[in-house]
């Protein structure tokens, strides 16, 4: 097989005959395509700390579950996923690769080699490229620098010195050590070796030239032996995500760059708490990070084993704060993924009413709205854009009310996508006030 092959599916979508797929246009046994599915499955299990396979086998195909991503299958075989509120749709790599940056729960499959042919517009390498160049960007004006004793020959006394050059200098001067307030340091060299490491894959050449910026700018310095994940000093925070990335990339693409074959590191999420993740962001854009209570415990009440009492918590998602004319009211908001919108039902399974109840007793909220994802496919395709929001949803017990609406994400790394999305999770909250 001398080509590059990349199979699609998305998830939650028909079971596919992939296996079968894979073995045609491979031209391997159909055992051994199901030996590769079957352990690349088990690989994203272990790699995202899932207590289930994410490949259902059903109806004679396989159908992918609560992840998404790209993914080398075998050598010069890729299979991606998309996301269920994406589809397959043109642009969903560029939404998806955004999601999986906001998300903590997205990672860079290490030693995964895939294709990224300069021809495509939307490869995995060029995304991962541009989400770096942008962090960079906006952190060009505070240079992460750190304090270090370094060695300094001069004419003049600056720091500590060996009393002998004081008689016996060099031809250069007095050998001294001076304390430096200097761009010499750990952080900036993961940075520079990833920008290395873009600028031999990436094609496009505006790309390419911000890159060589980046790697210019940069002291020329040896990468840590060991990669790990840091936290940067606090006067340094906001490089966080562009260190993190960085090692993502160095790892990634360590010991699969083949010059006559580009390469891009495999990426693969979470698929239900990267949408928990995009619905917490867009709350605190919409609503403001001091009216935004995220994953707080509340007493639902307690019970009794033999003689011991213990208290009965409730965790909600969110609980937001609204000023209405009449006052500030709490609004109970949770993020859910799988139910029966995924079977093609508009209804709230009876598991999350019950649960939707509890949180409103717990919290004294008494209105909480559910937000689902609009999943693509569904009756009314437009809906899945970003900006669109519809309710399906309405159940009233005694005083509490309980909504259920879909927001659509397509086109979130669009221009303002981000900021359309949380404007449409707004409004759908605040009607429900």
């Amino acid at each position: 097989m001398s080509e590059w092959q990349r199979y699609s599916a998305v998830e939650y979508s028909r079971p596919a005959a992939l296996a079968e797929e894979i073995s045609g246009r491979s031209q391997i046994p159909i055992g051994r395509a199901n030996k590769l599915l079957s352990d690349s499955a088990e690989r994203i299990r272990r790699l995202l700390g899932l207590e289930t396979d994410p490949v259902c086998r059903m109806d004679g195909g396989v159908q992918f579950q609560n992840v998404a991503g790209i993914v080398l299958v075998a050598p010069r075989i890729e299979l991606e996923i998309a996301p269920k509120f994406l589809g397959d749709a043109p642009g969903w790599r560029e939404d998806f690769f955004l999601l999986a940056t906001l998300s903590s729960h997205g990672r860079l499959l290490d030693r995964d080699g895939l294709n990224s042919a300069a021809r495509r517009t939307s490869n995995l390498a060029t995304l991962i490229a541009r989400s770096f160049l942008e962090m960079c960007s906006q952190n060009s004006r505070r240079p992460i620098r750190s304090y270090h004793r370094l060695p300094h020959t001069g004419l003049s006394l600056e720091g500590e010195f060996d009393p002998e050059e004081l008689t016996f200098p060099s031809e250069d001067g007095f050998e001294q050590e001076v304390t430096t307030f200097t761009s010499t340091n750990s952080y900036n060299a993961v940075l520079r070796a990833a920008a290395l490491r873009l600028f031999g894959i990436v094609a496009d050449a505006d790309m390419r030239a911000r890159l060589e910026r980046i790697i210019q700018s940069l002291p020329r310095q040896a990468i840590p032996v060991r990669l790990n994940e840091r936290r940067l000093p606090s006067r340094a925070w906001l490089w966080q995500p562009a260190y993190d990335l960085a090692v993502d990339i160095l790892r990634g693409f360590g010991g699969t760059f083949d010059p006559k074959n580009l390469t891009a590191p495999g990426y693969i999420v979470s698929t239900w708490q990267t949408w928990e993740d995009l619905v917490s962001i867009a709350l605190r854009l919409s609503f403001g990070a001091r009216n935004v209570h995220v994953k707080s415990r509340h007493r639902l009440g307690s019970k009794v084993v033999g003689n011991v009492t213990s208290v009965v918590n409730v965790t909600p998602d969110y609980v937001i704060a609204i000023d209405t004319d009449y006052g500030r009211r709490a609004v109970v908001v949770d993020a859910k993924y799988k139910g029966s919108v995924d079977r093609g039902s508009r209804t709230v399974s009876s598991s999350d009413t019950y649960e939707a109840l509890a949180f409103s007793r717990a919290t004294g909220a008494n209105e909480v709205v559910l937000v689902y994802p609009t999943t693509i496919g569904s009756r009314a395709r437009a809906l899945g854009f970003v900006g669109s929001a519809s309710e399906f949803a309405n159940i009233e017990v005694g005083s509490t009310r309980i909504r259920a609406v879909e927001v659509g994400v397509r086109g979130v790394a669009a221009a303002q996508g981000l900021r359309r999305f949380a404007g449409s999770l707004r409004s759908a909250i605040v009607s429900a006030s």
